[in-house]
């Protein structure tokens, strides 16, 4: 069997755009992917409830990743099988969530922990009221409250010299947390990231459909790093706010000539167009 494409893909900057959370202008591309039936994962930093709405809004019925890397939904029976066992899973519904983070409750209690002796200053959504997001972001006050709906993070603004974040991240560390910076906000969540379930994802696929899979990842913030390293094809879609993600190398990357969802839909276009009849490169 031909190799198939498996698309995982930021939401903010990336899909959405930076300012006004449209997907319209990648239109195009999501209906190819459709009419193809190339699955589209959501691998973003919001939450449950503001994810499983803009899958309604798509009509898109794929597994999707919430809080970078912090938990995965698989709606149930979607890969009629059994899924392994390695990784924790819990009965959400119509889905069967796998969580590789640790929960918010827990998060919150190592940051007091470690403010106790590592004074920094940034202010968290837990102290964040619903105006207050909504102001800062430009989401509607609805929006704003299901950004609120944190289960397994705690993004946090931060208010204290630049320089000083890369040393709040490495101090984390040693409480068993991750600083991960979004488009916006940093995220303080567990040991994971946006790969370590996608790679899981990956490998449920390839059981599926008893092939190789090939992985195409967007994003356009530090936050997408992880997740476009591990792809077969990363994307890097470009960003009116913030420097790209770094990538050290990696043999298969594109730029996109233009910003959030019109740079989505131009790459996805190309590049899945011209390779139609062959996949972009074997796996």
């Amino acid at each position: 069997m031909d190799n198939k494409y498996i698309i995982s893909t930021d939401l903010d900057g990336t899909l959405l755009d930076h300012n006004t959370y449209k997907f319209n202008k990648a239109a195009p591309a999501l209906e190819y992917c459709d009419d193809m039936q190339i699955p589209i994962i959501f691998n973003t930093s919001k939450t449950f409830s503001e994810t499983e709405k803009l899958r309604k809004q798509l009509n898109n019925n794929h597994p999707f990743i919430i809080e970078n890397g912090a938990a995965v939904y698989v709606p149930k029976e979607y890969f009629e099988m059994a899924e392994p066992s390695s990784v924790p899973r819990f009965d959400a519904g119509e889905y069967w969530v796998y969580k590789f983070g640790i929960n918010r409750s827990e998060i919150l209690s190592r940051l007091t922990t470690f403010a106790a002796s590592h004074p920094y200053s940034y202010k968290g959504f837990k102290s964040t009221t619903t105006r207050e997001l909504s102001k800062d972001t430009g989401l509607t006050l609805e929006q704003a409250a299901a950004a609120k709906e944190r289960q397994f993070s705690e993004p946090v603004a931060w208010l204290d010299k630049p320089e000083k974040l890369n040393e709040f991240s490495q101090h984390l560390n040693l409480f068993g947390l991750n600083c991960i910076q979004g488009g916006r906000y940093s995220h303080v969540i567990g040991q994971t990231n946006k790969a370590k379930p996608l790679l899981f994802l990956k490998e449920l696929y390839q059981q599926k459909y008893n092939n190789n899979q090939i992985l195409i990842s967007l994003g356009d913030s530090p936050n997408d790093r992880e997740m476009l390293e591990c792809a077969d094809i990363a994307v890097v879609i470009e960003s009116p706010s913030h420097q790209d993600p770094i990538l050290n190398t990696h043999p298969h990357l594109i730029r996109s000539r233009f910003q959030g969802p019109m740079g989505w839909n131009e790459s996805m276009l190309n590049l899945l167009q011209t390779n139609t009849e062959k996949p972009a490169i074997n796996v």
